[in-house]
């Protein structure tokens, strides 16, 4: 790795603009916030099937962890005993059941 992106990943160079910051500390870190690491990066959903799923569950009103909750039992309501991860749930959800998983939130809605 080159000199500079070794002083990056120690922490001497600001990790956003590049600016030198003072000695290496062993890890990245930017002044850019106002702080002298910075926050968590909260991260967006980024598959077209997370997207997807995302945006029918805020339409109706549940958030993120109802709608993981959600999700899982539509599944298993499908016969699905074992559950793979969230990301693969929501790519069977996308492919196989979008209409119905949509009739199942609009019902869900109905019962509020």
């Amino acid at each position: 790795m080159g000199e500079i992106a070794d002083s990056l990943i120690n922490g001497e160079f600001d990790f956003i603009t590049g600016e030198y910051i003072g000695e290496a500390v062993g890890f990245p870190r930017t002044r850019s916030y106002g702080k002298r690491n910075a926050p968590p990066i909260i991260k967006k959903p980024s598959s077209k099937a997370n997207v997807c799923i995302t945006n029918m569950c805020k339409d109706r009103g549940f958030d993120s962890r109802k709608k993981t909750e959600l999700v899982s039992k539509f599944l298993q309501n499908k016969g699905y005993e074992q559950l793979p991860k969230l990301s693969r749930q929501y790519k069977i959800i996308y492919n196989e059941y979008k209409s119905e998983f949509k009739a199942f939130l609009n019902e869900l809605t109905k019962k509020r």
